[in-house]
């Protein structure tokens, strides 16, 4: 079943589709700064697996509401009193770091498995998911947007890896795809101190893609940016992503090139909207593409 048709709600998760092939996903925890419990990782999983089944979205965005976009795992996973309407970065990780320490005591190993939190840090989906950042940025949450394909935050927007801190690593999967983005000396810099760091650092360190001046519009921002994508070939984003994954996680450039070129290519050169595209052009018309198929 499509997921659009799907009328199943999901607690702490919104689910809508701001225009034709797109899925936007909302956090929906935002007195709890937007950390995700177990529970609501397994769903976010879900739609992200149900989203590349679904032949008629192209593009997902992930976002948050309030203050922050995912402030990373809870661990305890029971709702605080709901009329407390604000929580502190400090009182959040007091209460995230006493779970992990009843969890130590008991010989528990917190899993790290893949796909990972909300099934993003190592994500192998075929199609292309944008991070809209409207806010804060820490641990789990800032290994989700790493993996993901682009990353659209507000300027105002505070990022950390705070983990060092309290004598844990950021396992979940951003290292290795950290380092490869920013840097050596930059990921050391910020998993070693585990300070904060700006929006507009990162920008410049080449992690996020594009500003947005409040968080407001960082959502229209990034649907605006899906809807250009989508205004191309289903089957070219599909190629494409594959192709730029290759050159990003494989050892060997022509090892990436080769798989591209003898595995993908050939099922994009056999699809509908690779004929579709050149015809278009040739008979100087806006081409007419169909859902993917590979």
């Amino acid at each position: 079943m499509a997921l659009r048709s799907r009328s199943r709600q999901f607690q702490n998760v919104d689910v809508s589709f701001p225009s034709d092939h797109i899925v936007l996903v909302t956090i929906n925890r935002p007195q709890k700064l937007n950390c995700i419990d177990k529970a609501t990782s397994r769903h976010i999983q879900s739609i992200w697996e149900e989203f590349d089944e679904d032949e008629d979205l192209w593009v997902g965005i992930i976002t948050g509401s309030g203050r922050a976009f995912c402030t990373g795992a809870d661990l305890q996973g029971k709702s605080r009193d709901p009329a407390e309407k604000q929580i502190s970065i400090t009182l959040l990780t007091t209460v995230m770091f006493a779970e992990w320490n009843d969890m130590n005591k008991a010989g528990v190993v917190n899993d790290m498995s893949a796909p990972g939190l909300a099934g993003l840090p190592r994500r192998d989906g075929k199609k292309p998911i944008i991070a809209a950042v409207n806010g804060i940025c820490m641990g789990g949450g800032f290994e989700m947007i790493v993996n993901c394909d682009l990353v659209i935050a507000c300027a105002s927007a505070v990022f950390s890896l705070p983990e060092v801190k309290r004598g844990i690593v950021p396992v979940a999967g951003c290292l290795p795809r950290l380092t490869r983005i920013i840097g050596l000396q930059r990921t050391t810099d910020l998993v070693l101190t585990g300070r904060n760091v700006s929006a507009k650092t990162l920008h410049e360190w080449g992690l996020i893609t594009q500003l947005a001046e409040s968080a407001a519009d960082v959502a229209r921002v990034a649907i605006q940016t899906a809807e250009l994508m989508c205004s191309n070939s289903p089957d070219a984003l599909i190629v494409a992503r594959r192709g730029i994954r290759l050159s990003w996680e494989a050892g060997s450039v022509e090892d990436a090139v080769s798989k591209l070129a003898d595995e993908s290519y050939p099922q994009l050169v056999r699809s509908h909207n690779f004929a579709e595209g050149i015809l278009a052009f040739v008979e100087k018309r806006p081409p007419v593409y169909r859902n993917s198929k590979l």
